[in-house]
């Protein structure tokens, strides 16, 4: 009987393998023949169920305007201060919304509230809108700042209607109690008593109505401080312990110790290669096996134009086919063995999206090497494309590790 049930589950695994086989041979031949831009329109249509079940972290930003809410974003992302004004569109009639680094493929959200300080402000409309899917409340308030009651009084009923929402209060500008003074020859805040003192004052009209309070002083590298970032660490930090385990994912990748660049350009590329393989882990965990393919397969297509868009490199059948050697029959056997892990109930879903995660970071981080290279003259050969892959494919199991850890 036990050598009855042995071959079966042999013929049975045979099966899987040679139908998933089969299907991947399809797929990325397929894949391998198109070399048209995909329609953006299209392809945002394809991911918005996936889209929709991705763990994207969204932080709910409420201060002043000039309280510093964009400096936060800025050291969060590393985005330019112009690409976030440009970036916002509108929620509500009192909020507007950041998507990092794009709307279609967020790494992280930011919801901004308008119109505080303001005697018309009513909350009700944001608190209805933004409950439901904001892991965590950013409230900015400039330290120097005495005219707070028309934060305070919303941000108490925002509190009553979900005090299980973590709220961190952040005082910002610093440098404006010590009279233009970098606060990082100053520091600790302590040491100052009038900046204390302002401190202290917050803290009381304040309490009850924050998790964690932090002071920062974030300003441009032009201001010629000695720490620009002045409390930007200890802030991130605070945001990775109160946020859930399933949304850090984004904000750890996106640590600027983690990825150094030396060009804008590489930053741009990393940050669309971070939203697309995010993407694809949500796809990669879709619980059936060979399901989730073929959306795996468009996010990477995308990913593909994107990156060369950025370096503004055509992509031609030539070095398509150079781009598409990287993968070949690795990704196939690997996604193969991936698919089969989905009959295991939650190991394969785990399984699913790091290898979709891994994968697609590599992919992207080996046309990243690609595109720049023939940006700057180079001609780059399929031999070293690999090499670049193989080492960026460790990077990526170990990124999702350190994301998941």
């Amino acid at each position: 009987m036990v050598g009855l049930v042995e071959s079966v589950c042999v013929a049975f695994d045979r099966f899987c393998l040679e139908k998933c086989a089969h299907l991947m041979k399809s797929s990325w031949s397929s894949w391998f023949g198109k070399v048209q831009p995909p329609n953006e329109e299209q392809y945002e249509k394809s991911i918005e169920q996936i889209r929709d079940k991705a763990p994207i972290p969204t932080m709910w930003l409420f201060g002043k305007t000039g309280s510093g809410k964009s400096s936060v974003i800025r050291y969060l992302t590393g985005a330019e201060a112009a690409s976030i004004g440009q970036g916002y569109r509108p929620e509500t009639r009192t909020s507007r919304r950041f998507d990092f680094p794009n709307s279609v493929e967020p790494l992280l959200s930011f919801l901004d509230t308008r119109g505080l300080g303001e005697a018309s402000y009513n909350p009700q409309a944001d608190i209805d809108r933004f409950n439901a899917n904001t892991q965590l409340m950013i409230v900015t308030v400039r330290v120097t700042d005495h005219a707070l009651q028309g934060i305070i009084e919303p941000l108490r009923k925002i509190r009553a209607a979900t005090a299980n929402r973590p709220v961190l209060l952040v005082l910002t500008c610093l440098h404006e109690a010590l009279n233009g003074t970098d606060v990082s020859t100053t520091a600790p805040v302590t040491v100052d008593a009038a900046l204390q003192s302002l401190v202290d004052r917050k803290v009381m009209q304040f309490t009850g109505l924050y998790d964690q309070l932090l002071t920062v002083d974030l300003t441009q590298p032009e201001d010629d401080f000695l720490d620009p970032n002045y409390g930007g660490p200890a802030l991130r930090k605070a945001i990775l312990d109160y946020l859930p385990q399933a949304y850090r994912q984004s904000l750890i990748a996106l640590a600027p110790e983690i990825r150094p660049f030396d060009t804008q350009l590489q930053k741009k590329s990393y940050w669309q290669i971070l939203a697309s393989s995010s993407m694809a882990a949500t796809a990669g965990a879709v619980p059936l096996p060979w399901v989730d393919i073929p959306a795996v397969l468009a996010i990477q297509t995308h990913l593909a134009y994107r990156i060369a868009d950025i370096y503004d490199q055509p992509i031609t059948p030539a070095n398509w086919a150079v781009l598409s050697s990287v993968a070949g029959s690795r990704i196939a056997a690997q996604l193969a063995v991936r698919e089969l892990l989905k009959f295991i109930p939650w190991v394969g879903m785990a399984a699913g999206a790091a290898g979709s995660f891994a994968f697609t970071y590599a992919l992207g981080m080996s046309w990243d090497w690609y595109f720049a290279d023939l940006r700057h003259g180079g001609v780059p050969s399929a031999e070293k494309l690999k090499e670049v892959f193989a080492e960026q494919l460790k990077r990526g199991q170990k990124l999702w590790g350190t994301g998941s850890g």
